[in-house]
């Protein structure tokens, strides 16, 4: 990323009207624009890696969060797309505390671990897991192995207790039993209430993963002014979804010209950032904004998005995902029989990687966005009426809870 674009001035503009109707965009922001008193701000060509072991783990867990959202998108270009890579990264770190050497020299290859030999790394994943999921934060995440009828050796499952507060557990020969135990953990941490309709077939391990988030904005959105509002998934398709409307909203604000995107951040309780890319031209391909997603380009937003009166309009939506991840995980090794022998004594292999994802965008807030008498002459607009791409990240740890994109709003909609 080379530069990105952020208002420095107002008062200057202030004889100018910039609300554009909220209707789609016919071209580029810069096409639209060009009139704004702009800067370009460099983003640093090195990053300063946090010394912190809890940001260390999180750094490493939010690069593999943002690979495998890549893997995934890439599999379906034209799909919604929605996961909490941190609660995946917490089962396979698990699963690390019980197989081969070898095997467990891959897992942490590919959750970026390998660099952190110097810490005991499930002792600070522990102590990140309590600082993301304390309140205020209204994060919750699991991760849970499953086998099939299978004793697993007690100190393995103490371990896994003992560092991810949670026990692998074995299933018995009644599939509705297993079932009903499975979804009723769901239900815990997800509220949603049937995750699963079947067990999968021939189960040696199943791990499976879920991410919750009903978070509170700092500035919320008036009810009264949620309203039926039109959505382009694409040039020739128009749906209606509720949308929160503020005219007069305190967005931080910034537009990045080599990606072509509008960018919002929009703080809730908790320390926690949500930022949407809204990119100026409807079109059913994202790669290259999903190809410059990274922690270090989150925090170059974070440090210089400035806040700007801005005429928001956001959708009311329920994200929710099911993914099967085990091609794009790219664990072969671990897919055949092979010695786990800290878990258990027979060969295991691994059938099912499960990640259940759901996050609620509503419009409660601490405060309510505040209107200045007389109104504003200048004003932005940043309109969610089209594809957008989103990411969740607590700032405090530099974690990345949830990634994902809207391509189709239809079966998301919150009545």
């Amino acid at each position: 990323m080379k530069s990105l674009i952020v208002l420095v001035s107002l008062t200057a503009l202030s004889s100018l009207s910039l609300t554009q109707d909220e209707g789609f965009p016919q071209g580029s922001f810069n096409e639209e624009r060009t009139f704004l008193e702009m800067t370009d701000l460099p983003f640093e060509e090195e990053e300063e890696l946090p010394t912190n072991p809890v940001q260390r783990v999180a750094l490493a867990i939010s690069t593999f969060g943002y690979d495998l959202y890549r893997k995934v998108a890439q599999k379906t270009p034209t799909a919604n797309v929605f996961m909490s890579p941190l609660s995946v990264a917490t089962a396979l770190s698990e699963l690390s505390l019980g197989v081969a050497e070898p095997n467990e020299q891959m897992l942490h290859r590919v959750l970026n671990f390998r660099s952190l030999n110097d810490l005991e790394i499930h002792k600070v994943y522990k102590d990140l897991i309590a600082e993301i999921t304390s309140p205020p934060k209204q994060f919750k995440m699991g991760a849970r192995m499953y086998t099939r009828r299978l004793k697993m050796k007690p100190n393995f499952l103490k371990e896994v207790q003992k560092f991810y507060g949670e026990t692998p557990k074995a299933l018995g020969n009644k599939p509705q039993i297993s079932l009903w135990n499975i979804n009723q953990w769901v239900n815990q941490k997800t509220q949603v209430d049937r995750m699963m309709t079947s067990v999968p077939l021939r189960l040696s391990i199943f791990l499976l993963s879920v991410g919750h988030f009903k978070g509170q904005l700092m500035t919320g959105f008036i009810s009264a002014n949620i309203m039926q509002k039109p959505f382009r998934v694409d040039q020739d398709t128009v749906v209606y979804v509720p949308m929160m409307t503020e005219i007069d909203y305190p967005l931080r604000f910034g537009y990045d010209s080599d990606l072509k995107c509008k960018i919002g951040m929009f703080p809730f309780v908790g320390d926690i950032s949500m930022f949407i890319f809204l990119p100026d031209v409807i079109s059913s391909n994202m790669t290259q904004l999903e190809d410059n997603l990274n922690p270090g380009f989150i925090q170059d937003l974070i440090e210089q998005l400035q806040e700007v009166p801005t005429s928001v309009s956001l959708p009311k939506l329920r994200l929710k995902a099911v993914t099967e991840l085990k091609e794009q995980l790219e664990l072969e090794p671990l897919y055949t029989l092979s010695r786990m022998p800290k878990i258990a004594n027979p060969p295991l292999k691994i059938s099912s990687i499960k990640h259940l994802a759901v996050l609620e965008l509503q419009e409660n807030g601490i405060e309510e966005s505040v209107k200045e008498e007389g109104g504003r002459e200048l004003m932005l607009d940043f309109h969610v009426n089209r594809p957008f791409i989103l990411v969740l990240h607590d700032n405090a740890s530099g974690s990345l809870l949830f990634i994902g994109r809207v391509m189709d709003p239809r079966g998301l909609i919150v009545i």
